[in-house]
């Protein structure tokens, strides 16, 4: 998840499309000292570890402990063939996956043949603190890949926001056709509208939904099975990217469960993890004087 800012408003979108506002308490995790830092995305492992990609350059994946009193940043590896990192998911237990381009914001609108990259990170044949890394695609398409997330084990899917597609990677055979979201349940943000379809086990989608309207949408969690289980509905966290804020969206059940982020690892289900691009982003308010600040890594507790 991606958000803008540390001073955060959630926004509960009911059934009846009515809004309402709630503060939350937010601690700091962790703040780069530069203001041009960018945190863009991160996941969790179960073990409690947040892993975090960065955009850079440096192209640093970073992991942090956030149960430590003093938290500190660890930089797991430094991908040196591209200039930042973007989307990172967990497709089997300690393997996770992420992806990072060649591109720049003059051209990521139309990325160079080659510029895109997916790894894959396994903790299960290396180190907590030195993964397995191995590169499994690099599409020849120009295209750039967002936000990851596991199908299965064999198979992610990734976000091209310019494009207006979803892209399934078998890492298997490594090969990646192209989806558009038209005809499976992912999830999806685009603009201000919140989407999400039936993805059936052919890796092939049902007709897509508009869930919820807001703002600009960036990245976002939906919890995980068990959330608020009390109140038979369904939990986004959506970042409303240069709002500075998080808003809240329930939903019905219809359609089965999803588990496309899971921010929280184990016995920290009511925790949301959110990453900031500093003063690299959108300059934080501080009692009314815009503050460019360093990235952040955030913790929203729910309760």
């Amino acid at each position: 998840m991606h958000l803008h800012s540390s001073l955060l408003t959630t926004l509960a979108l009911t059934a009846s499309d009515t809004l309402a506002s709630a503060s939350l308490p937010v601690r700091t995790v962790y703040q780069f000292s530069s203001n041009d830092t960018w945190l863009e995305n991160l996941a969790v492992r179960s073990n409690g570890i947040i892993l975090a990609t960065e955009i850079g350059p440096p192209a640093s994946l970073l992991a942090f402990d956030p149960r430590s009193p003093n938290p500190k940043k660890n930089v797991l590896h430094t991908f040196n063939s591209v200039l930042g990192l973007s989307g990172i998911t967990e497709a089997a237990h300690d393997i996770f996956y992420v992806t990072g381009a060649n591109t720049t914001s003059a051209n990521i609108g139309d990325p160079p043949a080659n510029a895109t990259h997916v790894w894959r990170v396994d903790f299960t044949t290396g180190t907590d603190t030195n993964p397995n890394i191995t590169l499994i695609a690099r599409p020849t398409a120009p295209t750039g890949f967002n936000g990851l997330a596991a199908f299965n084990e064999t198979i992610v899917l990734a976000s091209t926001s310019y494009q207006d597609s979803i892209f399934a990677i078998d890492n298997h055979d490594r090969t990646i056709n192209g989806l558009k979201v038209k005809d499976g349940f992912v999830y999806w943000t685009a603009g201000a509208d919140f989407c999400r379809a039936p993805l059936y086990e052919n890796v092939t989608a049902g007709a897509g939904e508009v869930i919820a309207k807001g703002t600009s949408f960036d990245d976002f969690a939906v919890s995980p099975d068990g959330f608020r289980a009390g109140s038979g509905r369904k939990f986004a966290y959506a970042a409303t990217a240069a709002q500075n804020s998080v808003m809240q969206i329930s939903f019905d059940l219809n359609g089965g469960s999803n588990q496309t982020e899971v921010v929280a690892g184990d016995g920290e289900v009511n925790v949301l993890y959110a990453t900031t691009g500093g003063g690299s982003g959108v300059a934080v308010d501080v009692n009314g004087t815009d503050v460019a600040v360093g990235a952040q890594l955030l913790a929203i507790r729910l309760d």
